[in-house]
């Protein structure tokens, strides 16, 4: 199941609160395609949108509660393409407490919290129902009563989340590994499981899964020959992450490697055993690139590109790296444009002309969002030639 658009404002009472929404001005939508590049400047509403995305994924899968968001006061709109169907989700929560929550699939409605109605397939009509203000009707989630629940649910669950500017598990050890079962829970949510999703890929797929990461690591540069777990030199009773480079006869430990090799083992780690495990639904990748020269950045990009094309899984990066938006063409663009509380994207679909009037200019992509091109296109362009 593809997110295909989102609007969001995070109260719809106060013109001074953020919103997310597209551009034109009558198309609120932010829509997205299966592969995403989010491009915009600092505090413009990148990593905002991003965990915008996986908050409402939270919610949706039970992780989190009303209460527990820093927010407690916002409206979500998703719209999703499953197969053939289109479904649309609605939530509009004050304080905490549901206003509106309501689901339609194919146009149909299936759940209305205002009504009090709710879909029940066996008997193939909607009767009333009650729960508490501060959940969501998912909660009731039944597969005979409710099937529409499930792809929901799944959808929030298996979402993916990694925030590669940040640490993605480099300082975590693990004092026993032993203890790490095939079967666990696997939470790809957060990045920072890296260890244990290595072990519980290894016994799961064993050399597949290995020989993949060593595959991927040394396209992006990293000539590796083994990757395993063993303890951590610099801490005695914690085991880690341990990569023998081919150039090297000793082990290189997490602790000792750089921070942007460590990104992207730990990043390519968790892809492939995504993808092997038939897991995720959509992946967020935010400042994708980040700590890794052109040559290693361009190849990530291209990687990941080639593992998802094909496949069921969206990714949604985000990025303010030259190197990284001179190799994602434009069509997977949304570039944001801040506009006091409004994050405005222009991508491919609502300001297609401007987009394909770019491929004229004989600039690079970088130089579509430095000269603010995406915004007035030849009008201003013209202006600054004169």
């Amino acid at each position: 199941m593809i997110l295909k658009a989102i609007k969001y404002c995070r109260n719809k009472a106060d013109k001074n609160e953020w919103t997310i929404r597209g551009n034109p001005i009558d198309n609120e939508w932010l829509d997205l395609n299966q592969i995403n590049l989010i491009v915009g400047k600092n505090a413009s509403g990148k990593t905002k949108t991003i965990q915008i995305i996986r908050e409402m994924a939270d919610l949706l899968a039970g992780d989190t509660k009303l209460s527990q968001l820093i927010y407690d006061t916002s409206t979500y709109e998703l719209m999703f393409e499953d197969g053939n169907e289109k479904i649309e989700y609605f939530l509009d929560f004050k304080n905490g407490r549901v206003i509106q929550e309501m689901l339609k699939i194919n146009e149909q409605e299936k759940l209305n919290r205002l009504k009090g109605e709710l879909f029940y397939e066996e008997i193939g009509q909607k009767l009333s129902f009650e729960t508490d203000e501060d959940s969501l009707a998912l909660s009731r989630r039944n597969s005979k009563q409710h099937p529409f629940f499930e792809n929901l649910y799944l959808w929030g669950k298996n979402l993916s989340h990694y925030q590669f500017g940040d640490k993605l598990g480099k300082n975590v050890a693990i004092k026993d590994i032993n203890r790490i079962k095939e079967d666990d829970d696997v939470d790809l949510k957060d990045g920072d499981d890296v260890i244990g999703i290595f072990v519980k890929g290894e016994k799961r797929f064993h050399n597949q899964f290995i020989d993949s990461v060593i595959n991927d690591m040394n396209r992006l540069g990293y000539p590796l020959d083994k990757i395993t777990v063993n303890a951590l030199k610099r801490l005695p009773f914690g085991f880690g992450l341990s990569v023998q480079e081919t150039e090297l006869k000793d082990f290189t430990d997490q602790m000792e490697m750089s921070q942007g090799m460590f990104r992207a083992l730990s990043l390519l780690i968790q892809l492939n055993y995504s993808l092997l495990a038939q897991i995720p639904s959509s992946i967020l990748i935010d400042d994708i690139g980040e700590g890794l020269d052109y040559e290693r950045a361009k190849a990530l990009i291209e990687l990941i590109i080639e593992k998802l094309k094909g496949s069921s899984v969206q990714v949604i990066m985000t990025t303010n790296d030259q190197f990284v938006m001179d190799k994602l063409p434009l069509e997977y663009w949304s570039v944001i444009r801040r506009l006091e509380n409004k994050s405005i994207f222009y991508n491919y679909k609502n300001a297609k002309q401007t987009f394909d009037d770019f491929v004229f200019t004989g600039l690079n992509n970088f130089d579509f969002y430095a000269s603010e091109f995406f915004i007035h296109g030849f009008d201003d362009y013209v202006k600054d030639v004169i």
